[in-house]
């Protein structure tokens, strides 16, 4: 699976997901059928990613492990 980079920390919106933050680093996405892409934020939460907020790594992790 390829990993991605957040460029800076990501702020779930206000009121519902204002505590989840991702801070700034390299994560292993989830992402759902249509695409979409969300990290595991620092509360255990999926916060959702825009694609201006990322960049797709060029190499690829065979697991978690390898982080």
């Amino acid at each position: 699976m390829r990993r991605i980079v957040l460029l800076k920390e990501v702020r779930g919106d206000f009121p519902i997901g204002h505590n989840t933050i991702a801070s700034a680093g390299v994560y292993l996405p989830k992402l759902n059928r249509h695409g979409a892409v969300s990290v595991v934020a620092s509360n255990g939460e999926l916060l959702g990613i825009k694609p201006n907020e990322f960049e797709w790594l060029d190499t690829e992790v065979e697991s978690d492990r390898e982080l």
